[in-house]
């Protein structure tokens, strides 16, 4: 059985030339599996593993942060894959555990996603499959590259509203996208509850707002607190805030390439392709 070396656990990982019970705990990674055709070998995913929609048929077997281990007791995995950042504990947790766990790196670059792509494939015996893959979501980036000008505000809720700071692969697909973040100026991945002086100061020409999973009323949710941060009545809320679904920029698996361009379609007055994006006006 080859070893595959971790940076993060700063030992080698033994996994098979061909997994065959593989448990993904991170959506982006469960996204790449399909695409690269391991649909089969999927054994259970997480509960916020969603894309693509054939995945909510998997057994669930945790959530971002925790697992139930007598579920994983009994699928005895020979591959588990998380990623870092908030799962860095969970990977540590698992390698304790004696399991075969492969983190792959939360990336902070649009490059990143493309490399984890292949990162993944390496270690489930697609390598060719994952470069081809990766080659074509580049490719449908490049479409994109400086599509737009001007500045944006990105905001997502999490209990309280959140951005995206300079560290993270969201302000590098704004910048992709040829537009400045608003919060660049902050040095971490996430800016909690964001400075509305801030961004009045920045004076945006698009807002994204990405609905979270399984929000209800998520679209008034998202009116009422633009509203009462007075975020409303900046120039590019006039003209109506870019209202992305769940797991779309907050998604870093290979889709993140059509929601950026389905961000490109209607900032320009044109339909998305797609997801279920659409401009969401301030009277709705």
């Amino acid at each position: 059985m080859p070893e595959i070396f971790s940076e993060v656990l700063g030992r080698p990982v033994r996994v098979p030339d061909e997994p065959r019970r593989i448990v993904s705990l991170a959506p982006a990674i469960t996204e790449t599996l399909y695409l690269l055709g391991l649909e089969d070998r999927i054994a259970a995913v997480s509960h916020f593993c969603n894309k693509p929609p054939e995945a909510r048929r998997k057994p669930r077997i945790g959530s971002y942060f925790k697992v139930n281990y007598s579920k994983l007791e009994e699928i005895r995995p020979d591959l588990v894959l998380v990623t870092t950042g908030a799962q860095r504990r969970l990977a540590l947790e698992l390698a304790e555990k004696g399991y075969p766990v492969y983190p792959v790196e939360l990336p902070v670059t649009l490059h990143g996603i493309l490399q984890n792509i292949v990162i993944v494939g390496h270690v489930t015996g697609r390598t060719r499959e994952a470069r081809r893959l990766a080659s074509r979501v580049a490719q449908h980036l490049e479409a994109t590259r400086g599509a737009l000008e001007g500045r944006a505000y990105y905001e997502i809720w999490l209990g309280g509203p959140v951005s995206a700071g300079r560290y993270s692969y969201i302000s590098d697909a704004l910048s992709h996208l040829g537009l400045e973040n608003c919060m660049d100026t902050h040095p971490e991945p996430w800016v909690i509850n964001p400075d509305p002086g801030e961004v009045r100061a920045c004076d945006p020409d698009i807002i994204i707002y990405e609905v979270p999973p399984y929000t209800p009323d998520a679209e008034k949710h998202a009116l009422k607190s633009l509203r009462e941060r007075g975020l409303h009545r900046l120039r590019a809320a006039g003209r109506g805030v870019i209202l992305l679904p769940p797991d779309s920029l907050a998604h870093y698996g290979p889709s993140i390439s059509g929601a950026l361009e389905d961000i490109a379609l209607l900032a320009r007055g044109r339909s998305p392709v797609h997801t279920g994006a659409r401009i969401l006006r301030l009277e709705d």
